[in-house]
C-alpha cells in the first residue's frame, strides 16, 4: 500500500513541480496571462505581475525534492541506502509542512492576506486540501516506514 501512496504522492508533487518549471520559463497555462497567473497564485490585493521567476524555480525544486523523498518513503529506499536515516524525520517534517499550510490556508488571518479572486476560491477547494492530503500521505508513507520510531531515535539521540 505504501508504494502505491508513495507514486501517487510523487507524481502529484511532481506535477506541481513541472507547472511551476513552465511559470519560470514565462509559460501562463492554464491561466490566460501572467495577471491571471499572479491572481490565481499569490492572491495579493492589487497583483498584477508574478514576484519572480528565480522564486518559481526554487518553489519548483522544493516540489520535485518533496516528490523525490514521497518516491524514496514508498517502498524505493532500497535503490539509495544513505538515505534511509533520513526518511523518518524529513517525511514527518514534510508531513508538518504541507499540513500546516493546508490548516492555514482557511484560516481568516490567511484569507485576509491574500483575498484576491480566484486565488481566494481556488486555495478553499484547490490548494489547502490537497496540502492535507500530501501531509497525510507522507505521515502515512512516515508510518510505514520500518523501524521509523527506531530510525528516528537514532538520529535524535
Amino acid at each position: 500500500m505504501a508504494d502505491i501512496v508513495g507514486n501517487c504522492l510523487a507524481f502529484m508533487l511532481a506535477s506541481v513541480g513541472v507547472l511551476y518549471l513552465l511559470w519560470t520559463a514565462g509559460v501562463t497555462f492554464p491561466f490566460a496571462n501572467e495577471q491571471s497567473l499572479a491572481r490565481s497564485l499569490i492572491g495579493r490585493r492589487g497583483i498584477t505581475r508574478v514576484p519572480s521567476r528565480a522564486a518559481f524555480l526554487y518553489i519548483s525544486a522544493l516540489f520535485f525534492a518533496a516528490a523525490a523523498a514521497a518516491f524514496l518513503m514508498g517502498g524505493y529506499s532500497e535503490a539509495v541506502p544513505h538515505s534511509k536515516p533520513f526518511l523518518a524525520p524529513v517525511g514527518l517534517l514534510l508531513a508538518l509542512v504541507f499540513i500546516g499550510r493546508g490548516v492555514a490556508g482557511v484560516l481568516p488571518a490567511f484569507e485576509r492576506a491574500a483575498p484576491e479572486q480566484p486565488y481566494l476560491s481556488l486555495n478553499r477547494r484547490l490548494y489547502s486540501p490537497l496540502c492535507v492530503l500530501a501531509g497525510l500521505g507522507f505521515l502515512f508513507l512516515t508510518l510505514a516506514l520500518p523501524n521509523w520510531s527506531a530510525r528516528l531515535s537514532q538520529l535524535f539521540g
